[in-house]
């Protein structure tokens, strides 16, 4: 094996007696290291983009919800929550109303997510950092008070200024048992807040969430002040969520379920995934396509040392060791290439981090693409690269044929 490596080591280092493998040689090393550098920016702007996306979603989304396994409510009685605050893991336990219902101010109306929470919920979920107007106060002399998304409260005709003017904005929604077929307002349940406020996370949120005090929304919704619809969870290390996960699920009962942010979004993540996925085999594949030219530059290379394949052989070398040394040669080839593509990626990545060298343009959350280096993309790139070129050379030296 050392010999083998000692002689390709030379024949990759040594002048070519035709230029033409000196160039198609530099032609794969480029394209090898082009491709590889692609891959590594295309799937770091990936891991960018969830990344931002999960940021967007940790307004909404809580690490860990406990949600019952059937229906839409859970009674807080059934849950011990000191016991599961009791877990070191466990920052702070939130319960939350969520519904869609209508609401309405003057002549605009919207079907909004209505998100009934506690003083608490706001320090969970960093509500109260986005806060563009007004405060998250829930109550204003005893009368409850509203908390509207910014686009949704422009969407409801509502302006800077008007959380000054103690504005009431109208919730609506169905009864449970309608007893009036005749006069349909009687088979509405219809409560004011006055709004207070606007908060601006620049996600979906903004759009369609209307935030009220926990007791207004279930009165609106009919519960009990035992029934909710969720116990929102903040951990103390986002890391150790699988382990925190097992922990809640031994100590709450069967009919509740436990879901992380993956869960509680797995058609979104499912999508990303499938995307990053599919950029890998694409580029892999132009990655083996890549692999032809230093298939090519082998060729040439075996035909022009023809003489010293007899040599090597009159010297007592195998036809194994003969493989191996070109089969090094093109292994080489492929690796320096992308080892120099996957530094290359590196810099451009980092750059982008730090300077925002491609703009998105003003319209976009982000002013620039954002992007993140994992070192498992790395490991991935490396481990594809060396397989492609491993397959590629191994089929090509064994095309080698010996003089008897």
């Amino acid at each position: 094996m050392r010999f083998s490596f000692f002689v390709a080591m030379r024949y990759f280092f040594s002048k070519k007696e035709l230029k033409v493998i000196n160039i198609i040689s530099l032609i794969s090393l480029i394209g090898v290291g082009v491709v590889t550098m692609a891959l590594l920016i295309v799937l770091s702007v990936f891991n960018g983009f969830t990344n931002l996306a999960s940021d967007m979603l940790s307004y909404s989304n809580p690490e860990l919800i406990i949600l019952p396994s059937k229906g839409k409510v859970i009674d807080v009685e059934e849950i011990n929550t000191q016991n599961l605050e009791s877990l070191p893991q466990i920052s702070a336990i939130t319960p939350v109303v969520k519904e869609s219902v209508l609401i309405s101010f003057e002549n605009a109306q919207s079907i909004v997510n209505m998100y009934g929470v506690e003083d608490e919920y706001f320090r969970i979920f960093n509500i109260d950092t986005t806060i563009q107007i007004g405060n998250t106060s829930l109550y204003t002399k005893d009368k409850p008070n509203c908390i509207l998304g910014y686009s949704l409260m422009l969407q409801m005709s509502l302006y800077h200024g008007a959380e000054k003017h103690n504005l009431p904005i109208q919730f609506c929604i169905p009864k449970k048992n309608p007893t009036n077929v005749i006069v349909l307002e009687d088979n509405l349940n219809i409560k004011k807040a006055i709004f207070s406020g606007s908060f601006l996370t620049r996600s979906e949120i903004d759009d369609n969430v209307a935030i009220v005090p926990i007791a207004f929304a279930q009165d609106l919704l009919e519960l009990l002040p035992n029934q909710i619809s969720s116990l929102n969870i903040k951990l103390k290390d986002s890391k150790k969520t699988e382990q925190v996960k097992a922990e809640i699920e031994k100590n709450i009962p069967k009919s509740y379920v436990v879901k992380n942010r993956l869960e509680q979004n797995p058609v979104y993540y499912k999508v990303v995934k499938a995307e990053k996925l599919a950029v890998y085999i694409i580029l892999g594949f132009i990655i083996f396509i890549a692999s032809f030219n230093i298939m090519g530059a082998l060729s040439l290379l075996i035909m022009t040392k023809s003489k010293d394949i007899t040599i090597l052989r009159t010297m007592g070398a195998t036809k194994k060791d003969v493989r191996r040394i070109f089969f090094i040669n093109g292994v080489m080839m492929s690796i320096i290439g992308m080892i120099c593509g996957l530094i290359l990626g590196i810099i451009f990545c980092l750059l982008q981090q730090h300077f925002g060298i491609i703009k998105m343009g003003a319209s976009f959350i982000v002013d620039s693409f954002p992007i993140k280096i994992y070192l498992t993309d790395i490991i991935a790139i490396f481990l594809m690269v060396v397989t492609i070129s491993c397959l590629c050379t191994a089929i090509m030296s064994r095309k080698i044929r010996f003089n008897k």
